[in-house]
């Protein structure tokens, strides 16, 4: 009989065990645990947080098209903004839809932007614009890799700010 109780208070246990995990991963994702799944969810669908975004850092490889394929990321320029304005279309751009793929696109991605709230960075997105066959954004979540088309807007700015960014002092020899 001792033997059952240990067996049963060991299974409620790992039961109550994974449907707490199961709370704690419903309250980190909100609403969008069913939303994610969808193939043409936009990126603030897929990660709602990004609506309290209120600083952003772009990041611009130096050699995004450099020979190694594993280092490229490494050298970069950048450019911090905390303007509304560059929030707000950076908001507008992660409203459209997007393609989800289970697999990186072979396109490098020429950058990426770090959103921050309060001081605290949040999540990243890659950007891409090469050409109009290599012209997004992407964000990763839960192993799924989901793009969308870069908008007009959000294309200026990225370029402005690429010609304004400048080497983080940890890079500066």
């Amino acid at each position: 009989m001792k033997k059952y109780l240990t067996v049963f208070f060991a299974l409620a246990l790992i039961f109550t065990s994974c449907a707490e995990r199961k709370k704690v991963a419903d309250k980190t994702n909100g609403k969008n645990t069913a939303i994610e799944l969808s193939k043409n969810a936009s990126i603030i669908e897929i990660d709602n947080r990004l609506t309290d975004v209120d600083s952003l850092v772009f990041v611009f490889y130096k050699d995004p098209l450099g020979k190694d394929s594993l280092r490229y990321t490494r050298f970069y320029n950048q450019h911090v903004t905390t303007e509304n304005g560059a929030t707000d279309i950076l908001k507008t751009q992660i409203k459209l839809p997007t393609e989800r793929f289970e697999k990186v696109k072979k396109c490098r991605s020429e950058g990426k932007v770090w959103c921050f709230n309060r001081g605290k960075i949040f999540q990243t997105l890659y950007v891409s614009d090469f050409n109009e066959n290599c012209s997004f954004m992407f964000v990763i979540k839960n192993g799924q890799f989901y793009y969308s088309a870069l908008n007009a807007d959000f294309k200026e700015m990225f370029h402005s700010f690429k010609v304004l960014s400048i080497t983080p002092i940890s890079q500066k020899s």
